[in-house]
């Protein structure tokens, strides 16, 4: 069973519905996979929101690596926090 302990998280009570869908879908098609897996579907899912005029905040992006993170490598760690900084900033 996935860990839902995030979404106590003060910055996912007032995400939008649409957002917190597409966070969703890609903690979940993210599940257990390694980096290589992980950033193709971080990046479907940012067209997906872009087509939607929408983007994560940063606190969103945020909370979003931290979940997709805890359980990687340094190294995948690393690579992760090069998307946080290219995710980061949007509103």
């Amino acid at each position: 069973m996935a860990d839902n302990s995030w979404s106590n998280n003060p910055n996912a009570k007032n995400i939008d519905p649409r957002k917190l869908a597409i966070l969703l879908e890609i903690m979940k098609e993210a599940e257990g996979k390694p980096m290589d897996k992980v950033i193709p579907i971080l990046m479907n899912a940012n067209k997906r929101l872009q087509s939607q005029n929408l983007s994560f905040t940063k606190d969103e992006s945020e909370l979003m690596i931290d979940q997709l993170t805890k359980n990687l490598s340094p190294k995948d760690k690393r690579q992760f926090e090069m998307l946080k900084m290219m995710m980061g900033g949007r509103k």
